[in-house]
């Protein structure tokens, strides 16, 4: 069984959003024996629930992630995960500095995909609702074609 680790800053929005949705899409495709998912942060230092803002926008997609809670990257995390997709250029460039012998299977959400290299996911916090519902528009349609296209 595939893992897969999704990463943000603080694991309260994009990273919690792109786990629900992806466990969505799993399961809708009856992938969910082949595909877990698992999500953290960079910059947590205690456990936190999802940002209010991220669960409405996740509701009105028809996804509960009100139980969500936050947890850093660790060994544990990085050494069970197949692939370990960040949301950003920084994240990523981080985590194989910290976790050299797992590089290899490191990436942004948007360079794993083949959609743009170069290209990071926006952080909301602290932004207005809708650019909430872009954000998590532009992780479902990434996730979306991922699954698709069995990138993963």
């Amino acid at each position: 069984m595939k893992k897969i680790l999704l990463v943000c800053t603080g694991n309260t929005c994009r990273s919690s959003m792109a786990k629900g949705m992806l466990d969505e899409i799993i399961n809708k495709q009856e992938k969910y024996h082949e595909i877990t998912v698992d999500s953290a942060g960079t910059s947590v230092y205690y456990n936190e629930r999802a940002n209010i803002k991220a669960v409405k926008v996740m509701e009105e997609m028809g996804i509960d992630i009100s139980a969500h809670l936050s947890k850093p990257v660790d060994n544990i995390l990085v050494s069970a995960s197949e692939y370990i997709l960040t949301m950003t250029r920084s994240q990523r460039d981080m985590l194989r500095r910290a976790y050299k012998n797992s590089s290899p299977k490191i990436y942004t959400l948007k360079e794993f995909a083949g959609i743009d290299p170069d290209g990071d996911i926006s952080d909301p916090f602290g932004l207005d609702i809708d650019v909430y519902r872009k954000t998590a528009q532009e992780l479902f349609e990434i996730l979306d074609f991922m699954v698709s296209e069995r990138k993963i």
